[in-house]
C-alpha cells in the first residue's frame, strides 16, 4: 500500500477514500463558487483540499499537488493581481510545548 502511495500520490485511492484527483474533481464546484466571490473568503480544511485549492489558485501543475507545503497554523493570503497570484503567509503561533503548565 504505501509503496503504491510513494509512487503515485497524486493518483493513489485508500482503501474507501479519495485519491487527490478525486479530490480536486469534488471541488470543481467549490471553485466555481471562490471565483464568484467578491468578498474574501476564509477556507479551513484538511491538507489535500488546501494543497488542490492552492495548486487552482497558484496555478501550479497537477503533478505537484501533492507536494505542496502547506503549512501547519499558517493563514495563506492569496490575492489575484495584474501579474499574477500575490501570496502572504501570516504565522499563527510558534511550536507549542505539550509539558508546559498553563
Amino acid at each position: 500500500m504505501m509503496k503504491s502511495r510513494r509512487k503515485d500520490k497524486l493518483r493513489y485511492r485508500y482503501p474507501r477514500g479519495e485519491s487527490y484527483l478525486d479530490v480536486i474533481q469534488r471541488l470543481e464546484p467549490v471553485i466555481i463558487e471562490l471565483e464568484r466571490q467578491r468578498a474574501p473568503v476564509v477556507v479551513i480544511a484538511h491538507q489535500a483540499v488546501l494543497r488542490s485549492l492552492y495548486a487552482y489558485f497558484a496555478d501550479k501543475p497537477l503533478e505537484e499537488v501533492p507536494k505542496i507545503e502547506i503549512p501547519l497554523h499558517t493563514i495563506i493570503e492569496i490575492k489575484m493581481g495584474v501579474t499574477g497570484v500575490e501570496e502572504k503567509r501570516y504565522k499563527l503561533m510558534d511550536a507549542v510545548n505539550p509539558t508546559a503548565e498553563v
